[in-house]
């Protein structure tokens, strides 16, 4: 197909019937867009990465997203993947990498799901023992989401249609059935999702092994120590200040020392 078909397809080219012309949505933007695009649509739209393992007044690191969301999804993974250790798990008889079936759900989650009508910054912080990111929300439900009780529904279903169709996400619920069993297997912990209001939450217990940083933690002061100084050592020394005394060509004068 072409690249016009597969907008048309996805529900990304519409018609207004109000004003009888077609045009791209506000979700096309967003997936497909060039960041002037976005902003001139959604000025809002950020997603802040935070690292707080050392600096928790400010940060170790920060990247600030303002792109489309497929290149967001893709800088998501890349920042917490440099930070986060991926340590050897087995599930059945396969090894895979737990941290990366994590962040898959909730950078996703985090992209398909946020209320872009709301100015509020989503982010995405990762401290000493946790993960956890905040997005704007239109809420359905008041604090902790229980996976026995949880009733799934459509935030954005545009962009979840086209996450699916690229593998970025799965069906409707799936990701929080997911980072159930991929936090178990990485942290040994629990993950809560949380309404609050205009803002959904989602936490990520870690270990202290995955906020793990190879190497010293402060910088190595070598001490230099002065020799006790000899009478060979000073008449050296007095040599070399009354050469010094009077200035000197390039050329070398051989017998001075």
């Amino acid at each position: 197909m072409s690249d016009e078909e597969i907008l048309r397809s996805s529900g990304l080219i519409m018609r207004d019937e109000a004003q009888n012309r077609e045009g791209l949505t506000l979700a096309g933007g967003l997936l497909f867009g060039k960041d002037t695009t976005i902003m001139a649509a959604l000025p809002h739209h950020k997603t802040d990465m935070l690292l707080r393992v050392e600096n928790l007044d400010r940060y170790d690191d920060r990247d600030v997203i303002i792109t489309n969301l497929i290149e967001s999804y893709d800088r998501m993974m890349a920042f917490c993947q440099k930070h986060l250790s991926d340590p050897f798990v087995m599930e059945g008889t396969q090894s895979i990498s737990a941290r990366d079936k994590i962040l898959r759900e909730i950078c996703s989650n985090s992209l398909a799901h946020r209320n872009y009508s709301s100015g509020y910054v989503s982010k995405l912080v990762i401290e000493k023992d946790r993960i956890y990111t905040e997005n704007p929300n239109i809420s359905r439900n008041s604090g902790i989401l229980e996976l026995s009780s949880f009733k799934p529904f459509p935030k954005n279903p545009p962009i979840s249609k086209v996450f699916r169709e690229i593998g970025l996400s799965d069906e409707l619920g799936s990701g929080m059935r997911n980072t159930y069993k991929y936090t178990e297997l990485y942290s040994g912990g629990t993950p809560e999702f949380v309404e609050d209001g205009d803002t959904f939450c989602t936490v990520i217990p870690l270990s202290s092994v995955a906020v793990l940083r190879l190497g010293p933690s402060t910088p190595q002061v070598t001490m230099q120590v002065t020799p006790q100084a000899t009478p060979q050592v000073m008449e050296l020394q007095r040599k070399i200040i009354s050469f010094c005394h009077e200035p000197r060509s390039k050329k070398r004068n051989n017998g001075i020392l």
